[in-house]
């Protein structure tokens, strides 16, 4: 049997259950069905990073969360392949692509090796820094949640450490105004999501319908946070209904976000990276992954 080659990138400690024992039993399910895996673990943060960009040509799978995900795509070639194995807490380009949450299910899936080219989203730092991101960037309110919630509260209680450390930051954290800046064009919110996958937070929904290969960036605007209180986007919020309905968005290829005299935070796929000003940009079908 002729077997493809592929590297197992993982989180040992991926949603308190990705141990490297659990990344050698992938690799040994994903050999029965045609793929020869080598397992990297990785051992500290944007060391998935470093690993990925050993790895080559070769099929590359990210073996973890969000975060582990986007780790290996700022590292991937442009010649890999790149799937996921979700072991991490909201997995959302696993959801968005499909791809199985049970271990097994999604080895086979992986090795069938059905692919197709999506976009990817650029954050661009005020120093010149490029960092890509999957499905979203958030800037303001959403980044100061992300900083709030621990690797040890979010191993405790999971996808309910985010309401809770939303509500605290809510009630105690100044939110300035931000200044989106797209063509002649300025928009004034307090809160905004730069969607480039549908689902937001896990099951989430923020669009209406994916935009992984849109060649376009949806960019949200919550113009105060307390609207998210509200209660017909609260029922909307709670329905996994997408929540673009009811609140203003535009799309775009490029815009640059500002908030002169404020330190605001931004989060790529539910990691802190950076604070304004910020330039966000599209990369159509910049990344071959399976599905």
């Amino acid at each position: 049997m002729c077997l493809m080659d592929a590297v197992i990138i993982g989180n040992r400690r991926a949603g308190g259950a990705g141990d490297e024992d659990r990344l050698k039993r992938c690799a040994a399910v994903l050999r029965e069905h045609g793929v020869e895996a080598e397992v990297w673990a990785t051992e500290y943060p944007e060391h998935a990073t470093e690993l990925a960009t050993r790895a080559g040509e070769r099929l590359v799978i990210a073996a973890g969360g969000d975060g582990t995900v986007n780790e290996v795509v700022n590292g991937i070639s442009g010649d890999a392949t790149l799937a996921v194995l979700p072991l991490g807490t909201a997995n959302v380009l696993a959801r968005e692509i499909g791809m199985p949450r049970k271990t097994e299910n999604a080895c086979r899936r992986i090795a069938a090796g059905e692919t197709f080219r999506m976009d990817l989203g650029i954050a661009t730092s005020r120093d010149g820094t490029e960092r890509r991101f999957t499905c979203m960037a958030g800037i303001g309110f959403d980044a100061n949640v992300v900083k709030e919630v621990n690797p040890g509260l979010k191993k405790r209680l999971k996808s309910a450490a985010f309401p809770l450390a939303a509500f605290k930051v809510y009630l105690e954290s100044d939110l300035p105004t931000l200044n989106l800046h797209y063509g002649d064009e300025v928009y004034r919110t307090q809160f905004a999501v730069v969607a480039n996958s549908h689902y937001y937070g896990g099951e989430f929904q923020m669009l209406r319908e994916g935009s992984l290969t849109s060649g376009e960036l949806e960019v949200v605007l919550i113009e105060r946070v307390s609207l998210l209180l509200r209660p017909d986007l609260m029922a909307r919020i709670l329905s996994r209904r997408p929540l673009t309905g009811s609140l203003k968005s535009f799309s775009t290829t490029e815009f640059t976000a500002r908030a002169p005299g404020a330190h605001v935070p931004v989060q790529l796929d539910g990691e802190v990276w950076g604070r304004l000003p910020m330039t966000f940009r599209v990369a159509p079908a910049a990344l071959k992954i399976v599905r």
